[in-house]
């Protein structure tokens, strides 16, 4: 496990997946970040790469094969090399290998870097395609937060809130894919608080079309919580397990989205993709201020 630390935070990363796994506050020492569970959710905080959400049948077509890949892609599942290290900071990277060739016949490098600054964690991903042709994918974060954040509060007592707090399109998700076809909106010049029931058709999905985008969970008990805040998203989620249920929320910047219930299966097509050219790379950021 390795770990970094400033005078504000202390916070732990699995070389697996390069998925964190603790984020503590220096000052109070609570554990925010979820710690996974078989009885609702398992992971913490997953790095989703090279797609986002499910593809219809598990498989796309690309240059007249079929290939197949499970929800949320593959790098989540693999290890990570540390390529850098300083007490509060450290970069983590993947590369395209065999295994990878099977199921996403791209050559690629994705590099992860946590730094602490001040009381935030500064999150960034880069993609780099070193290869000759176009690199196609999404990239996502998946992290939960334990909530609440005390054995005195209730799920029911956390308040969720963003900035700007106005009203944003929501896309539905039809199963595990999306209607984008029939938003709905969603007015959020207010807050609301959490229950299980509102993830009963899974993830609140907020179309962010590249703004700057805050999203606070709040522990009205015991007064903590924690904020992320994102940049050129184009979606950002809000996830918990249903029906089996677990004391926790996940806020999801995505840089891409599931499957539309209309894809026809070819990787070109697909809504929400990237495309890097031979030799160019792609940064993407947001961060995490635990309170």
């Amino acid at each position: 496990m390795i770990k970094i630390q400033n005078k504000e935070l202390a916070v732990e990363i699995n070389e697996l997946g390069a998925q964190l796994h603790s984020i503590k506050r220096q000052d109070n020492g609570i554990e925010y970040l979820w710690q996974g569970s078989p009885d609702s959710w398992g992971r913490q905080a997953p790095i989703l790469f090279p797609f986002v959400g499910r593809l219809k049948d598990d498989q796309y077509q690309f240059n007249g094969q079929t290939f197949h890949q499970t929800q949320h892609g593959f790098a989540r599942d693999r290890q990570f090399t540390v390529t850098e290290q300083l007490d509060d900071r450290v970069i983590l990277e993947q590369r395209a290998g065999d295994d990878t060739k099977k199921v996403y016949p791209f050559d690629f490098i994705l590099r992860v870097t946590y730094e602490l600054v001040g009381d935030r964690l500064a999150v960034s991903y880069k993609v780099i395609n070193p290869a000759r042709q176009s690199l196609i994918y999404e990239i996502g974060a998946h992290p939960g937060f334990n909530m609440p954040l005390t054995p005195q509060g209730s799920y029911e007592n956390v308040e969720f809130s963003v900035i700007p707090a106005e009203k944003y399109s929501r896309i539905i998700l039809d199963g595990p894919y999306n209607d984008s076809g029939h938003p709905q909106m969603i007015d959020m010049t207010k807050p609301f608080m959490l229950n299980h029931d509102l993830f009963n058709h899974d993830a609140i999905i907020f179309k962010t079309c590249g703004s700057d985008f805050t999203a606070t969970l709040a522990d009205k008990t015991s007064g903590h919580g924690v904020s992320v805040a994102t940049t050129g998203t184009q979606y950002v989620g809000l996830w918990s397990a249903y029906p089996a249920t677990g004391n926790f929320a996940c806020i999801e910047p995505w840089w891409g989205i599931a499957d539309n219930v209309n894809a026809d299966g070819l990787l070109l097509h697909k809504q929400g993709m990237y495309r890097l050219a031979p030799g160019q790379e792609r940064d993407y950021h947001f961060s995490i201020r635990p309170f």
